[in-house]
């Protein structure tokens, strides 16, 4: 009988890449939301969403996102204002980089009948690779639903906001909730909790838009920064970046795909 002879071995266990470590809870509605730490990032937007979507987590919702940042800046809880979470928001993510929206917005040429912002919900991570054309998105807004000037589809992914309701660059306090691109892109009870973000700061929000002036649509993705201290900065919203920044993260949020409230949901 043949003798096996075995010797002594180590196996290395190769580590994921990222592991939850923590939990934040959000109310939003009648409804909880889980937002999973560590964040993803600093990364560029593509990077960023789809190292989060590769470890199985879901992409947050412009309303979502709006919702847990006005916990990190106006919780009432002070466990939460003090938490490593809500300080690496503040400190690390808004004050050195970017918070990512999942959102694409599709400028309109300026030139034609009724120009505007179709902002859709990332749900994917497809960033700017997908080519939205006006008739799928009209096709999808047609059965919805308005709201402050703004369209929404039945599903909450889709919105269009005329021209005439966005303003560009400086916003007065409390403005942001009647702003076409910010209820676009986080709903009309996300832009109402930016109001609220915003008002911790002490200059007026800004944001930065796409003058479209030639005869195609321009897509662009949105994301959040506080541009400084709360003592010397202010709210940023970005609605026309490129993405390659890679100074930018991602927040998941917990939920199945089919509980997504979508880009402007309703609670």
């Amino acid at each position: 009988m043949t003798q096996v002879i075995r010797s002594s071995r180590i196996e290395r266990i190769k580590r994921p890449a990222w592991a939850l470590e923590a939990n934040f809870y959000v109310p939003i509605g009648d409804e909880e939301r889980a937002f999973g730490f560590p964040a993803f990032g600093p990364k560029s937007y593509n990077a960023a969403v789809r190292e989060a979507l590769d470890n199985g987590q879901r992409l947050p919702t412009g309303k979502q996102t709006a919702f847990m940042l006005d916990e990190v800046y106006n919780s009432t809880n002070q466990n939460v204002q003090d938490s490593p979470e809500a300080q690496f928001v503040k400190g690390t993510i808004m004050k050195e980089g970017v918070l990512w929206v999942p959102n694409v917005n599709i400028w309109t040429p300026m030139s034609i009948r009724s120009p505007g912002l179709y902002t859709v919900f990332d749900e994917n991570g497809q960033g700017l690779v997908k080519v939205y054309t006006t008739e799928e998105l009209e096709d999808l807004l047609s059965k919805g639903s308005t709201e402050r000037g703004v369209r929404f589809s039945q599903d909450r992914k889709v919105a269009f906001a005329p021209l005439n309701t966005i303003k560009a660059e400086n916003h007065d306090k409390g403005t942001l909730a009647y702003d076409g691109a910010f209820i676009a892109n986080h709903d009309v009870e996300g832009a109402e909790k930016l109001d609220q973000v915003a008002e911790k700061f002490f200059f007026n929000p800004y944001s930065r838009i796409v003058v479209n002036t030639t005869n195609k649509p321009i897509q662009g993705l949105s994301a959040l920064g506080g541009s400084g201290d709360l003592v010397d900065g202010r709210l940023l919203a970005c609605f026309d970046s490129s993405g390659g920044d890679g100074c930018g993260y991602v927040v998941s949020v917990s939920g199945s795909s089919s509980s997504a409230e979508g880009t402007a949901p309703k609670n």
